[in-house]
């Protein structure tokens, strides 16, 4: 999903909270030229410390190294931050300040986030570098209208298009770096993280999350039970989901069949499995159906995290309890078939929305479509019709403040939706995945091709330092 700001010419607005909007739009760019300068200042310090190095008798290398070492502690106490939190900084700045100029020169003129240049880096990392000034300035276009959360999806696509390396083989080098490790947090807390294969990744998540809502609903039928209520303190959906990603971990629930005297058994109630959704489109030259049965090799996409090698792709299909084809419109990519005079929509065009939204549609909010919910644009009480181009996915929050504030929401055609907001600003917002992506055929706001940009003039500089595999970089 994408926003694009436009100021309603005409429209009235409050003059206070026009003059705070303008004023935060101000702090945020003085914030990226900030950062871009603290880059620069980093890059200076680290290529002088590294080209002054003080001859101690032993190899080049090794005297590089150890006033590498020496200007990152000195940094990092500036800065008053860890010295692996530095290491990350003192690499951004000199792939910033050597490679991906132009991104440093948005950071700087305030186009673009911290987060997004730190995106950039992030995926551009495994790619050849003749392939960085392209990757580069293709980013840059979406990056300047999306939110973090939102590029970072659209970044890992066009890396995917872009790499030259199969992904199969890819996906094969990422398994063999698949681990657990702890991270403590501050007031007895920590964090346990999982890097593992997407698809068991996006298992596991939802599997804890339909766990927690069974569980949610069984405890009010048994609340009167006191392991019930010892194991289900009050709290929220979230903090009930790392309550039962605990309890199975540390204490596998033991069927009640072969539950004995002395043996433990898990508290929480409802504890069942699920798998991932998998969803197989045929769209011509759009998503590879050839792929499915084994014609091809080309990615595909798996919902709610991105592109996969075929492989992988073959086996959750044939693994799924239940499998959906959602015949499109070769064209335009529209479901085929739809009533649209029904309030209640089929169960075909409900799939069909969900994978084409995937998040919620509106402005800045990133939570995932099967937790939202369907809505009428324009309401089905005054004429609304019950088809692809007046519905959108939109989470409980936001679907009341749309029905129960001055916000205000159109349909621009190809899932493309506009919200004005109660200052008269206006948000464009764009479904996924990226082939939807476009506005109107013939719209002003039709962005123009992206040019072609030459190879970069400077070489690139290798590092010997990986880029850090945790936050904060």
């Amino acid at each position: 999903m994408s926003e694009a700001v436009v100021q309603l010419p005409g429209s009235a607005t409050d003059p206070v909270i026009t003059q705070c909007l303008t004023g935060l739009a101000s702090g945020v760019a003085q914030a990226g030229a900030v950062q871009a300068e603290q880059y620069r200042v980093i890059e200076t310090a680290r290529s002088h410390a590294v080209a002054t190095a003080d001859p101690m008798g032993r190899t080049r290398r090794i005297e590089e190294e150890f006033a590498l070492r020496s200007i990152t502690a000195e940094l990092a106490l500036v800065l008053r931050v860890h010295e692996r939190t530095m290491t990350g900084l003192i690499y951004e700045a000199k792939q910033l300040g050597t490679v991906f100029t132009k991104s440093l020169t948005a950071l700087a003129a305030g186009t673009v986030g911290q987060r997004h240049v730190r995106e950039i880096l992030a995926q551009a990392i495994s790619l050849p570098p003749e392939l960085h000034a392209r990757f580069e300035a293709e980013a840059l276009l979406n990056a300047a209208t999306q939110t973090p959360t939102a590029f970072r999806r659209t970044a890992a696509r066009l890396r995917e298009r872009l790499h030259p390396d199969s992904l199969t083989l890819r996906a094969a080098q990422g398994r063999t770096e698949r681990r657990l490790w702890f991270e403590p947090a501050a007031d007895g807390m920590a964090w346990l993280h999982l890097h593992l294969e997407a698809e068991k990744a996006i298992a596991i998540a939802e599997r804890i999350s339909h766990l927690a809502d069974h569980a949610q609903a069984e405890a009010l039928d048994t609340a009167h039970l006191a392991d019930t209520e010892a194991a289900l303190s009050p709290g929220t959906h979230a903090q009930l989901e790392a309550d039962i990603a605990a309890e199975l971990l540390l204490l596998p629930p033991t069927p009640p069949s072969s539950s004995a005297e002395g043996t433990q058994r898990s508290r929480m109630p409802g504890l069942a499995f699920s798998r991932p959704e998998v969803f197989v489109a045929v769209p011509k030259l759009t998503i590879p159906y050839a792929t499915l049965i084994g014609q091809s090799d080309e990615p595909s996409e798996l919902h709610g995290y991105g592109p996969i090698d075929a492989d992988t792709a073959r086996r959750l299909a044939a693994a799924a309890p239940t499998l959906h084809r959602i015949l499109v419109d070769p064209v335009d990519n529209t479901p085929l078939q739809l009533d649209p005079t029904k309030y209640t929509m089929t169960k075909a065009l409900r799939r069909w929305i969900l994978y084409r939204d995937q998040i919620c549609r509106f402005p800045g909010c990133s939570r995932t479509a099967e937790r939202c919910e369907i809505d009428h644009t324009h309401p089905f009480e005054h004429d609304g019709l019950t088809e692809e181009c007046n519905l959108a996915v939109l989470c409980k929050k936001h679907h009341r403040l749309k029905h129960n504030s001055c916000w205000r929401v159109m349909q621009l055609g190809h899932g493309v939706l506009r919200w004005t907001s109660p200052a008269g600003r206006t948000y464009d917002t764009h479904p996924a995945p990226p082939g939807s992506r476009r506005p109107p055929p013939g719209s002003p706001d039709e962005p123009p091709p992206p040019p072609v940009e030459p190879l970069p003039l400077v070489e690139p500089v290798e590092t010997r330092m990986r880029y850090p595999d945790t936050p904060p970089f």
